[in-house]
């Protein structure tokens, strides 16, 4: 293994780099203002333009059919992922779909427990908790306790699904791939189901103003290309349990960037809210484990 891969600290900071630039998802969505599945293949397919040189500079030889098969399924639940949530948020409240969304975690806890065999520790569940109902707190509690599961409720929990699958299946895909080429092969292949889906639909993937378009470019290079690209390194390191929980920090740094972008502003009890979410993360990831199988090494 490369010396890289010996410093934990130094995955958690790419870890938290990808959270930030996907932090931003929601607000470029917003600011694009187009129909969700439109902006859920923009999303990928210019993340996918943008990988494309870096993946041909990089040439690194792809031996292992089994990983290549792997990352073709991640980005198949990768890209059911973004179009069930997208679609939810059209459908529902996004405060709601949002929370719902965020269910992941529990599904990553039951299926390394029960698909991958990893044991889980009682602080995990505990600290899963604890994120939980300070994301219930930002999105508000009123807003989830007055809220009737309606088709967007139960499509945003199936896209939690799809994101558990994703973080799960990541890691597996990771052992024999390097970063840019298991990246580069999924959102390949989530550029095409996501195309396929939006001619199925008769989805509008044109005539958009020139701000739709810039959104769509940041949504696509730094959320999709910078975040996911920063967020699989890390996966090849991190157990898929506590970067799953990680992940739910998003939801407080897209709403601190709110504020200067689209003026939102947060009240005392969504900054307590915040506090809670990262009590919650400290606590699953105050016992770093490195992993026992060992990780393509990137250079």
């Amino acid at each position: 293994m490369s010396r890289i891969s010996q410093h934990v600290w130094l995955q958690y900071l790419v870890l938290f780099f990808g959270i930030l630039c996907i932090a931003w998802s929601a607000i470029f969505v917003k600011l694009a203002d187009v129909t969700g599945l439109g902006s859920a293949f923009y999303r990928m397919f210019i993340g996918t333009v943008g990988i494309l040189p870096l993946w041909y500079y990089r040439r690194r030889p792809l031996n292992n059919w089994g990983s290549i098969k792997i990352a073709m399924l991640c980005g198949l639940f990768f890209g059911c992922d973004i179009a069930l949530w997208n679609t939810s948020i059209m459908l529902s409240k996004a405060a709601i779909s949002t929370l719902l969304a965020n269910l992941a975690p529990v599904w990553v806890g039951l299926g390394a427990i029960f698909i991958l065999k990893e044991k889980t520790s009682r602080l995990f569940w505990v600290g899963t908790i604890v994120a939980l109902v300070g994301v219930v707190i930002i999105v508000g509690v009123d807003k989830v306790f007055n809220s009737r599961l309606s088709i967007g409720n139960l499509l945003a929990i199936c896209a939690s699904l799809f994101y558990g699958a994703y973080l799960l299946t990541t890691r597996k895909g990771r052992v024999s791939l390097d970063t840019v080429s298991f990246t580069a092969i999924s959102m390949i292949t989530s550029s095409v189901f996501l195309f396929l889906l939006c001619i199925g639909k008769g989805v509008p993937l044109i005539g958009f103003e020139a701000k739709s378009w810039v959104a769509l470019v940041g949504l696509g290079l730094i959320s999709q290309l910078g975040g996911w690209l920063s967020i699989n390194y890390a996966l090849g390191y991190i157990k898929p349990t506590a970067a799953s929980v990680s992940l739910l920090s998003q939801s407080v740094f897209t709403a601190i960037f709110s504020i200067p972008v689209l003026g939102e502003y947060l009240n005392w009890i969504e900054i307590s809210g915040a506090f809670i979410v990262l009590a919650g993360i400290y606590m699953v990831n105050r016992k770093v484990l490195k992993p026992k199988t060992a990780i393509e090494p990137e250079y």
